[in-house]
């Protein structure tokens, strides 16, 4: 049986369901993840967010026309771990993609998972042919975790935004399909 380009060996991606909202909003108000959630625009990035916020956060994924919001899903236990997204806003040649794992899971191997298919998906069913990751340079781990994954830094926005009292610049990382066919060969 063939399996879903959404399912790997330990995790599912789906669309989000109103039954997530809990989870989400648990994790999401981590402090470990404030300024690094890649919740659409209209909500903070940083401050606290209601149960309402949340569902909004839902429903304005679900009428996404542009981008593809995924909840990340452990199917062993029906668990919320995550969020990823594909986005293709600017073209569908270029997507860039976000990846965020609750703090609970980090550090075992989901986002590396997440990221194979997204990636296999985007280069194995899209036009894309090039895919982008946009990351503060104040989140190391995050550009650590791109460059292990084989994009490399493209360019950068400068004072892009303000982070802790701070001006912060916005690193550009992307990775040619020719770049990860040739690291996947043979997978």
């Amino acid at each position: 049986m063939m399996k879903s380009s959404f399912q790997g060996n330990r995790l599912a991606l789906r669309p989000f369901e109103p039954h997530d909202v809990p989870a989400l909003q648990a994790y999401l108000n981590h402090p470990d993840l404030s300024g690094r959630r890649f919740i659409p625009w209209a909500f903070p990035d940083i401050a606290p967010l209601s149960q309402r916020q949340v569902e909004g956060i839902v429903q304005r994924w679900a009428e996404a026309d542009r981008s593809l919001p995924l909840a990340v899903i452990r199917p062993d236990a029906g668990q919320l771990i995550g969020h990823a997204e594909c986005d293709w806003h600017w073209d569908p040649h270029q997507p860039s993609v976000q990846v965020v794992i609750a703090p609970d899971y980090q550090r075992q191997g989901h986002g590396s998972e997440v990221l194979e298919l997204l990636m296999r998906h985007l280069l194995d069913y899209t036009p894309a042919h090039n895919v982008s990751c946009w990351i503060a340079d104040w989140n190391k781990p995050a550009l650590t975790f791109c460059q292990r994954h084989g994009f490399r830094v493209a360019g950068r926005m400068r004072r892009a935004g303000i982070h802790q009292g701070r001006y912060f610049d916005l690193v550009i990382n992307d990775i040619l399909r020719t770049e990860w066919k040739a690291a996947h060969a043979g997978e």
